[in-house]
């Protein structure tokens, strides 16, 4: 019973330590708060300020980690998304000498300390020509500061910029876009932002849009003059290497099928011509589907593009084969009359009676041969020159357009 007594009274005092806990770490929490706040001497500082003011323009070395990139051909439009980072430094922003052998830096996120961040000044870079301009994703941000006022500022950006592209060989071809980036309202001679290096932009880890490769990517930095102010603009250019292939499957293979299957009509019998017809119009009905369905993704634009001159000339072909097989038809009907000697005036009427009698009127068979050899020859002529040029188009084509 003696050693049941401390643990009754333990239980019985335990509802009175628990408020005095919870005091007690909520003092340690905010004598943090209030710690942060004077390591950062933040009573004092004016975060509307940018920093070193008299010494010049303020340097921001830059950095951009690119980790999405969406390409819509159709609208012609490039979605970026990755990491900017900001470093500069800010002399106002010290740690007194008391606290900074103990921190040597401290960290600020977008969700605990974004309060502090507002009080902060911080480069304000942005997107040139950005269609969304979103910038900076909300609450996803980092700001650490050093002792020696050295700023990392990290942010979670998303960019859409428009891309004009040159389209001549599309779904195939080269496209190079550029990103801008600048200050809102500093100009020059207040912020001189430049990248960090020769390795400033990295897409090691890139997620690209299916059909395109990021073969190449330049930095380059100058000055531009927006509102009759100069500004130091930053740009990325990245060349885009499109391989179409979705268009092959698609668009490519399904043409050339039917363009074959045009072709067997040459090998159907001349007699055939219902046949051969119904075959070239049905070739020629699902060319045109595909061509519709192609045509519902393909941007717009005012010159032709190379898909339009393979669809078209698919197209083409298919109603050549067609016509073929209606002139086919028509000179298997033909009708040729035969060329006769007149009969002589020394002849008899008797005599001649008797040759139109004995004689067979051979004018039906020479119009049936005459027609049926040049349908022939015409047959056999496409036979070779329909698959030879469609051949030699496809050289020029993919040699011309690649």
């Amino acid at each position: 019973m003696k050693s049941d007594q401390p643990s009754i009274q333990m239980t019985r005092l335990l509802p009175l330590w628990l408020p005095l806990l919870l005091l007690t770490w909520s003092s340690v929490v905010m004598g943090f708060q209030v710690r942060l706040e004077e390591i950062l001497n933040l009573k004092e500082y004016d975060g509307s300020l940018r920093p070193q003011m008299r010494q010049g323009p303020t340097l921001v070395n830059v950095s951009f980690i690119m980790d999405t990139l969406l390409i819509v051909d159709s609208m012609q439009v490039l979605e970026i998304s990755g990491d900017l980072l900001q470093e500069w430094e800010d002399p106002n922003l010290l740690f007194p000498g008391s606290s900074g052998g103990i921190i040597t830096s401290v960290g600020l996120s977008g969700t605990t300390g974004s309060k502090i961040q507002d009080q902060i000044w911080r480069p304000d870079l942005t997107a040139a020509h950005n269609i969304n301009p979103r910038g900076s994703i909300p609450h996803s941000d980092f700001l650490r500061i050093t002792r020696d006022g050295r700023m990392s500022y990290n942010q979670r950006v998303h960019y859409t910029i428009p891309c004009i592209m040159e389209l001549y060989s599309y779904p195939l071809g080269v496209h190079t876009c550029t990103l801008k980036l600048n200050s809102l309202g500093y100009d020059s001679s207040e912020l001189q932002p430049s990248w960090y290096g020769d390795t400033a932009v990295e897409f090691a880890n890139l997620m690209i849009t299916h059909g395109y490769e990021l073969t190449e990517v330049k930095t380059s930095a100058k000055t531009v003059v927006t509102a009759h102010k100069p500004k130091r603009q930053l740009r990325v250019e990245m060349e885009l290497q499109a391989y179409g292939g979705w268009e092959v499957k698609h668009t490519v293979i399904p043409m050339i099928a039917t363009v074959t299957t045009a072709y067997f009509s040459f090998f159907i019998n001349i007699r055939g011509a219902c046949v051969r017809v119904i075959l070239g119009m049905m070739s020629l009905m699902t060319a045109a589907i595909f061509h519709e369905s192609t045509y519902r993704s393909v941007p717009h634009a005012s010159y032709t593009m190379a898909i339009e001159v393979f669809t078209g000339t698919c197209l083409s072909f298919i109603f050549i084969a067609t016509v073929e097989s209606v002139v086919v038809d028509v000179l298997s009907h033909l009708p040729v009359k035969g060329r006769r000697s007149a009969p002589s005036s020394h002849t008899s009427f008797a005599l001649e009676v008797r040759d139109e009698i004995l004689q067979p009127d051979l004018t039906e068979e020479r119009v049936g041969m005459r027609g049926n050899v040049a349908a022939l020859w015409l047959d056999r002529c496409f036979r070779v020159l329909y698959p030879a040029s469609f051949i030699a188009f496809n050289a020029v084509y993919w040699v011309l357009y690649n």
